[in-house]
């Protein structure tokens, strides 16, 4: 595989994660992962909580998915390799977060997802 065809690849998988994420479709969300996929999340609140693979992320995500407070803008978007990251805000009708996701992508699918937020 060439380096071009890799970068899109990731880019590819990662846009279709977040349309999925974005669309409040757990099931979608979940198909775009890997069996073994990491996530840290990016509420202070989670105090750097490690959630590994598909099923222990449905129970972590489902109550989020399901009444969603408010929505992700994707600001900017940054491939290199198999990582890609995100810069992007939260806005809800009483905040507006800034972030930063960074992703590994393994296959096509989302391996790592590990949120940072400005507080």
């Amino acid at each position: 595989m060439s380096d071009g065809h890799a970068l899109s690849r990731a880019i590819d998988a990662v846009i279709a994660f977040t349309a999925a994420w974005d669309a409040h479709d757990l099931e979608a969300t979940l198909d775009l992962v890997t069996d073994d996929c990491v996530f840290e999340s990016a509420r202070p609140d989670a105090m750097g909580t490690r959630i590994v693979g598909r099923a222990a992320l449905r129970d972590a995500w489902k109550a989020g998915f399901a009444n969603p407070a408010g929505e992700f803008e994707v600001e900017d978007t940054i491939v290199a390799g198999d990582r890609v990251v995100q810069l992007w805000r939260f806005v809800s009708d009483d905040r507006v977060v800034r972030g930063v996701d960074v992703l590994r992508v393994r296959d096509g699918l989302v391996a790592e997802k590990f949120g940072y937020v400005k507080v």
